[in-house]
């Protein structure tokens, strides 16, 4: 199982895929295959973390070294999959799933990977640099974004056995729980 492979059958055929991750749970190359994406989004996406730092404390211009930043949102990234992975594996639980946490966590892990995808997406947006180019930008990462929701619950359904409409639900209340309902309250407390 080489990892480039295992990558590529992630995009291609991801039911064989996730089925080979939630049975061999290949926790180092799943780690690998979650921090490329995050390093792209780090270094396409986010603005460039020192220099906001420096305008929004005060500081000299340069006064800050752009490493411990990287290192900050790269364990973010993986901190973030890690809670993610055991809310889904108890959500999993109580719907009556039998799998493990590490199978979830690689699955997630794995299923994270065309985030890499974000990059030609920003170099669309800048290239364009007009209404159209946004629009085409903002459908791109929803498209992404669904895609990886449907990675997800292909990762629930092997690790877990359940059927499709089950690990649909899972991840369905993970999502809600863990990103919609914390957005809806942060929402209606500033409303107020």
């Amino acid at each position: 199982m080489e990892l480039i492979d295992l990558l590529y059958q992630v995009l291609a055929s991801p039911s064989a895929a996730f089925r080979l991750v939630s049975q061999k749970k290949p926790l180092g190359w799943a780690i690998g295959a979650a921090l490329l994406p995050s390093l792209v989004v780090t270094l396409v996406l986010l603005p460039h973390p020192p220099r906001l730092a420096e305008v929004i404390f005060g500081l000299e211009k340069e006064s800050l070294n752009a490493a411990p930043w990287w290192f900050l949102w790269l364990s973010v990234f993986l901190v973030t999959l890690v809670i993610e992975a055991g809310f889904v594996h108890v959500v999993a639980l109580l719907f009556r799933g039998k799998g493990s946490y590490l199978g979830m966590l690689c699955g997630l892990c794995f299923a994270s990977f065309p985030l890499v995808l974000f990059a030609p997406l920003a170099l669309l947006r800048a290239l364009l640099a007009s209404p159209t180019g946004y629009l085409l930008y903002y459908a791109g990462a929803a498209i992404l974004y669904s895609w990886i929701l449907i990675l997800d619950t292909i990762a629930i359904r092997h690790n877990y056995q359940t059927s499709v409409k089950k690990a649909a639900a899972i991840c369905f209340v993970a999502v809600f729980v863990m990103f919609i309902l914390p957005m809806f309250i942060v929402a209606v407390a500033m409303a107020t």
